[in-house]
């Protein structure tokens, strides 16, 4: 854990009241995202597994708290859950980013496979909304983005596991939405196409990074999202490359 404190001249900005916690905050999207915030004034806490990369996410945001934690886990979950309570009392914003992709055909994809994909892209979702929303009751200002994929509203060969996992957060999502709408919490989902991080590593085939979506932009549409008036709720935002799908990324060369 690494507490810091927010440089003394530095401005407050549009999120300077919120107390805003993003999981899988370590590296690409969310930190991107805390990256954004920080810039708005919030306070953040950042959660991930890999303590080497909180620690130097910590140091490229402003004023970030480090948490690690496994959002997969009940008992780790449970302990983030105390550490915010008695830290903060409240919480403001929550952004769940925690996810993982694997690239593999129905027929090579394994249970662990299988598990491992719903575990962080779904059930990580269901534990720490969970877990985090009495905390978000306490808020006069609360906000749930979920970062989710396209492939939660549509089908692509060799994700049948991660379409499987994002399918189920979409709908997840959805339902949040409806039963949180009378406690005035907000509730966003953002299905990103593909994007320049470490999950593109997980082709089988070559991308031109360039022509795919950067981490900054997802956070640019969390960072609007937010800042929307409490009477507005952007429910669903569906981002996209310029140039098209992933198979307009490729470089030339066959799929393998």
């Amino acid at each position: 854990m690494n507490l810091k404190s927010p440089t003394p001249d530095s401005k407050p900005g549009r999120l300077a009241d919120r107390v805003a916690l993003i999981t899988g905050g370590s590296r690409g999207i969310g930190l991107a995202i805390a990256q954004a915030c920080a810039r708005e004034g919030a306070q953040l806490i950042v959660v991930g597994r890999d303590r080497k990369a909180l620690d130097n996410a910590a140091k490229r945001v402003s004023g970030a708290v480090s948490f690690a934690a496994d959002v997969t886990d009940e008992s780790d979950v449970r302990r983030l859950f105390q550490f915010m309570q008695r830290q903060f009392g409240r919480l403001d914003i929550l952004v769940n980013n925690a996810g993982v992709f694997i690239y593999k055909p129905f027929t090579r994809t394994t249970l662990s496979d299988w598990n491992r994909n719903l575990g962080s892209n779904l059930t990580s979702l269901f534990l720490v909304t969970q877990a985090l929303l009495p905390l978000l009751e306490r808020s006069s200002k609360p906000h749930i983005v979920n970062i989710l994929s396209i492939a939660g509203r549509v089908a692509f060969p060799k994700c049948s596991a991660y379409c499987a996992s994002k399918f189920g957060a979409l709908g997840f999502t959805r339902v949040l939405a409806k039963e949180l709408r009378p406690k005035g919490i907000r509730v966003t989902a953002i299905l990103p196409g593909a994007t320049s991080t470490r999950m593109a590593d997980e082709f089988d085939f070559p991308v031109d990074r360039k022509k795919l979506l950067q981490p900054e932009d997802v956070a640019e549409a969390a960072r609007a999202a937010m800042l929307q008036p409490a009477r507005a709720t952007v429910d669903e935002i569906f981002l996209t490359p310029s140039q098209g799908d992933i198979a307009a990324t490729t470089k030339g060369k066959k799929r393998r």
